[in-house]
């Protein structure tokens, strides 16, 4: 096998990817083949940075969902065997007013024809979009789960569990007040209430858990459980995990648990307003 072919089974294996995909899904730090990274106008000719259209979650009111996001840097860059350090500039295409920044150090591997690229970093930071309906039950603990979010993206599981736990445990009384908010608004028992007051009352989340039982409405369960009594569960067994595989598990858990159950504390608030509309509405066309 020659040196070319070698070069480029060695690169096959690291999983050449997308430009596009290398900016939008990739965390900074690895090294990573890219498949499309440059163009040549001619067999000689030196290969120039392509400037890939991109699909971001933009966070614009007029937006508020994924949409494209382009590049408008008009100057050409070429791409060579030394590492170049270059900024990328992108807008969002409808609204023109959000951007994205990324700052990566690229270099053409000329035995193999094809780029690499490292992502030095990126501003807003790399992290998966938040529901705005987890972000609503988080308050002043946004950026600590969003830290935990972008620790857990990049497999760092003792981080993220460890980001995750602090935030439940600091909204511990905010999760409380919006069960609350829907026992109410669903006519559960009165009991239920006072469980639920006497819970917030408990400094730590595990006292807390034990005080509810099953003061929680049937719509809050996931498949059947109390999500409460699921996360202090997986908090307990995080408490004797040393490696990150294991913690990456119980992370991913405790942020799937506690976004369901925001989802669920808004729609079920959602469906008694529609409920209670629509019993008003029979009522005063009587």
């Amino acid at each position: 096998m020659n040196t070319a072919a070698a070069a480029k089974q060695n690169l096959t294996r690291i999983e050449a990817v997308k430009f596009e995909d290398f900016l939008s899904k990739y965390p900074p730090g690895e090294v990573q083949a890219i498949t499309n990274l440059g163009i040549s106008r001619s067999p000689n000719s030196t290969p120039i940075l392509i400037k890939p259209r991109l699909k971001l979650h933009c966070p614009n009111s007029i937006c508020s969902g994924v949409r494209f996001f382009d590049s408008y840097q008009t100057k050409k860059v070429p791409l060579s065997e030394k590492w170049a350090r270059i900024f990328l500039h992108y807008s969002c295409a409808n609204c023109r007013t959000h951007s994205k920044i990324y700052a990566i150090m690229a270099r053409w591997n000329t035995d193999i024809d094809e780029g690499e690229a490292i992502k030095v970093g990126e501003w807003p930071p790399f992290g998966p979009k938040v529901s705005a309906r987890v972000i609503s039950i988080l308050g002043e603990n946004k950026d600590l789960f969003l830290m935990g979010r972008r620790s857990e993206v990049q497999g760092l599981g003792i981080g993220a569990l460890a980001y995750y736990r602090k935030v439940i445990e600091n909204q511990k009384d905010l999760i409380i007040d919006e069960i609350i908010r829907v026992v109410r608004r669903t006519g559960t028992s009165e009991t239920h209430i006072e469980k639920l007051k006497s819970a917030k009352m408990e400094n730590a989340f595990k006292d807390a858990v034990e005080l509810i039982g099953d003061a929680l409405p049937q719509a809050l369960l996931i498949n059947g459980y109390n999500p409460l009594a699921l996360m202090d569960q997986a908090i307990s067994k995080g408490s004797y995990v040393d490696n990150d595989i294991d913690a990456l598990k119980l992370a991913t858990a405790l942020r799937r648990i506690l976004s369901e159950l925001a989802e669920r504390v808004v729609r079920a608030l959602e469906d008694q307003t529609d409920l209670d509309e629509a019993v008003n509405f029979i009522l005063q066309h009587d």
